[in-house]
């Protein structure tokens, strides 16, 4: 089942994206606004690769980078991120929080990093860059909002999928953390196109449709990571991403995680029947494993939301 890992419905009732424009119910939802007049804009700016592409916020991509650099050090992370006052505060802010706050207040990044480790420094400071540019949005608050609860759950789930499985913690992270980066995308381009707000249902319709396509172009325009591009353009359809198939399935996997934990129902039953948990060769035994990180994994989210 294909899910566009943006916005989430109350129920699995979205229409498969990869039906031509006429059956793909995108009707009027007004009279003002014919979505599907919409849709064909949307679609040939794509084609045109005329979509507004928003550049990389800050010093996220030195700081991405610096996650899959062994020669990393605590001193340049921490001068990456010293170097945007604003993301340098917020990384403080969340490492001084109830959950996280030492015996004494950490006051420098270093100290930070030194305490929690480079990897979860790291994390918070990718987080806290997309959240504050890419994912805000002025017209569609409440759905740019779903979209990046759904990215930042994706990346922790994704952590500990690759961790269930052997793989690489790091670039598991960011391809999970990244893999809808096209939804703020077109959330963007609508609220360009259109004058008038569209109802969530035509909303989730048209990032079914689009997001994927609008990702992948934000993807190469960014210079991601090989295994994160794949991952964004193959999210629904993990074996056609050929050499990078276990990052997407890991991936894939994290965002169904992630889509039944924020409804309320991530269950074993259904997470033992996903196609990626079967390519990943996880077993029951794996699957109960993971349901057990629910709390934590939810913890974590609300944390670094802040």
């Amino acid at each position: 089942m294909n899910y566009a890992f943006g916005i989430l419905p109350k129920r699995s009732t979205l229409s498969d994206p990869s039906k031509p424009e006429a059956g793909d119910g995108l009707a009027q939802s007004n009279d003002s606004t014919d979505v599907a007049a919409i849709a064909r804009r949307l679609a040939a700016q794509i084609e045109s690769c005329t979509l507004e592409l928003p550049p990389m916020p800050g010093v996220a991509a030195e700081v991405m980078a610096s996650s899959l650099d062994d020669q990393a050090d605590t001193t340049r992370l921490a001068q990456l991120i010293q170097t945007d006052q604003g993301l340098a505060s917020h990384v403080l802010r969340v490492v001084n929080s109830p959950t996280m706050r030492a015996s004494t207040e950490i006051v420098a990044l270093r100290q930070a990093i030194a305490r929690l480790g480079m990897n979860k420094i790291r994390e918070i400071a990718v987080a806290a860059a997309l959240s504050s540019s890419l994912f805000k949005q002025a017209t569609y608050t409440d759905e740019s909002e779903q979209a990046w609860r759904q990215a930042l759950c994706a990346g922790l789930w994704a952590k500990e999928v690759a961790r269930a499985c052997r793989k690489n913690t790091e670039i598991a992270y960011l391809c999970g953390l990244l893999h809808n980066i096209g939804a703020p995308v077109v959330l963007h381009a609508l609220g360009d196109i259109s004058t008038v707000r569209l109802p969530q249902r035509d909303v989730a319709l048209l990032l079914a449709k689009f997001g994927a396509t609008a990702g992948d172009l934000l993807a190469r325009e960014w210079r991601l990571p090989e295994p994160v591009i794949a991952t964004v353009r193959w999210i629904n359809d993990f074996n056609a991403s050929g050499q990078h198939v276990d990052s997407v399935a890991v991936a894939s996997c994290a965002a169904h995680l992630a889509r039944l934990m924020l409804l309320g129902e991530l269950a074993a039953e259904p997470v033992a029947k996903l196609a990626s948990i079967a390519h990943l060769n996880l077993y029951p035994d794996d699957v109960a494993a993971l349901l057990e990180l629910h709390d934590p994994i939810r913890t974590s989210m609300e944390l670094l939301i802040v």
